[in-house]
């Protein structure tokens, strides 16, 4: 069995992965982004510049791991 690097128990490189990961796989539709706003209680905007900071910090992550 394969042991998990130290990156994978890494909370700054792992939570904005899968953020990116969730939103290539498409999984933003306009009605998760409508519950999201709602349970969130904050606007498009805000949950659109949360994914733009979530690509950045795994972006850079990525340069990093290399």
């Amino acid at each position: 069995m394969k042991v998990p690097s130290p990156k994978w128990d890494n909370n700054e490189i792992q939570f904005p992965r899968l953020i990116c990961e969730l939103q290539e796989a498409g999984v933003f539709t306009p009605k998760v982004m409508r519950a999201l706003r709602k349970s969130m209680d904050l606007t498009e905007d805000s949950i659109d510049e949360l994914l733009d900071r979530a690509l950045i910090v795994w972006e850079h992550a990525k340069e990093q791991i290399r």
